[in-house]
């Protein structure tokens, strides 16, 4: 596997830069053992507030953690570290290879960069219309990148190439361009806003965005944010927060879960807020080598989603980003996963199964054959496959 390290986009000259103000790049607090971490209560304390407490560096999270290995600072060029209290809380003390440590713990092979993961391998920067911060890879719908900040960076990012990147920011007058392309394309019926996470911004400033939106589209069908900060520090969720999204009609929030271990009660306690709120929750999880990608995780990971009611939308195989080839899970794998959770769970908890093709292809789906044609004695037929493996003849479907 080839190594190289990922170059930089040029500086540019931004203005009216979005005003995050949440996090203190020099903060006077750390969690000096194990003990003073678990002894630190979330919920007794502001989201921003524990946000400012999180990890920055793997010599930090050795502080509280055992068996963490030292890294280059090559590393953090690729993708910056964070780790908020809430989610290091989650991570086994002792045991690097826990689900939770393997998302977020910063390791040396990130810097082993395979040829195909260089670049925008998914061709969002290609299908953004100048000027704006949109992506327009479907004919009625946009992914609107509102910034680059996230609350955690997972290891396993797609896009790398812009997060926790300070030369990359995304400033109100491209934010306003990219309202005016929303304005002037009725065509669009469904905006997703994503980034970074839009959960990040205040909330007058999110409800600014948002407001800007509809008031350019009051007839958008779907108006929804893709968040990993519910997972990353569910205390985010605040009635201030949910007033702010119901206020502007917002459809659905997906979040990113992977492992059983993210369900807490905290999490289902805040997201919770949402649901009372009538705002829908999906849920789009990333395949993970060892931290998902077996059957027996699998199952429990979407029965505990549904069961909370949050809906599994999508399983994305992992996105060829610099390093990612070290989490990958083979097609193979994937379909034996899927193979092993249909039938076996409730029909609402099962994902769909999905390869974001390279080039900006866009989500095509993997799944089983479970009903093919079939040449037998000279005729064509048409045979089903159930999840246990018994066939029937289905030939009057043909």
């Amino acid at each position: 596997m080839a190594t190289s390290n990922v170059q930089r986009q040029p500086a540019k000259t931004h203005i009216d830069p979005i005003p995050l103000k949440l996090v203190d790049t020099h903060p006077t607090y750390h969690f000096n053992n194990h003990d003073e971490l678990m002894a630190f209560d979330v919920a007794d304390h502001s989201w921003r507030e524990t946000l400012a407490k999180s990890f920055q560096s793997d010599k930090d999270l050795a502080k509280v953690l055992q068996g963490v290995r030292p890294v280059e600072d090559e590393v953090y060029k690729v993708i910056a570290a964070r780790v908020t209290p809430y989610v290091a809380q989650l991570m086994d003390k002792n045991d690097p290879a826990c689900p939770i440590r393997i998302q977020y713990v910063p390791e040396q092979d990130e810097m082993n960069i395979a040829p195909h993961e260089m670049g925008d391998q998914l061709a969002e920067d290609d299908m953004m219309p100048e000027g704006t911060s949109l992506v327009h890879r479907y004919p009625n719908r946009v992914l609107f990148l509102v910034h680059n900040i996230c609350g955690a960076y997972c290891r396993h990012c797609t896009r790398k190439r812009m997060v926790s990147d300070p030369l990359n920011v995304i400033d109100m007058a491209r934010i306003r361009r990219s309202v005016e392309y929303l304005r002037d394309h009725p065509e669009v019926q469904d905006v997703l806003l994503s980034g970074g996470d839009p959960l990040l911004l205040t909330d007058s400033k999110l409800g600014e965005i948002l407001s800007m939106i509809r008031e350019a589209r009051p007839d958008l069908k779907i108006l929804r944010i893709g968040s990993r900060l519910l997972a990353q520090l569910p205390t985010r969720v605040t009635p201030e927060l949910v007033d702010v999204l119901v206020e502007n009609r917002v459809t659905l929030i997906n979040t990113q879960v992977n492992h059983p271990k993210e369900i807490t009660p905290l999490f289902i306690k805040h997201t919770g807020m949402l649901r009372r709120a009538g705002i829908m929750l999906g849920n789009q999880s990333v395949m993970i080598k060892g931290v998902n990608d077996s059957v027996e995780v699998m199952r429990d990971l979407v029965m505990d989603l549904v069961s909370n009611g949050i809906r599994p939308y999508y399983v994305y195989s992992m996105d060829p980003a610099p390093g990612n080839s070290k989490f990958m899970v083979s097609y193979d794998r994937m379909l034996a996963i899927y193979h092993g959770i249909r039938g076996w769970v409730s029909g609402p908890a099962i994902p769909t199964f999905i390869v974001d093709g390279i080039g900006g292809l866009g989500k095509m789906p993997v799944q089983p054959e479970y009903v093919q044609k079939v040449e037998q004695e000279g005729e064509t037929k048409l045979i089903a496959t159930n999840f246990e493996g018994r066939t029937a003849d289905v030939s009057y479907l043909l």
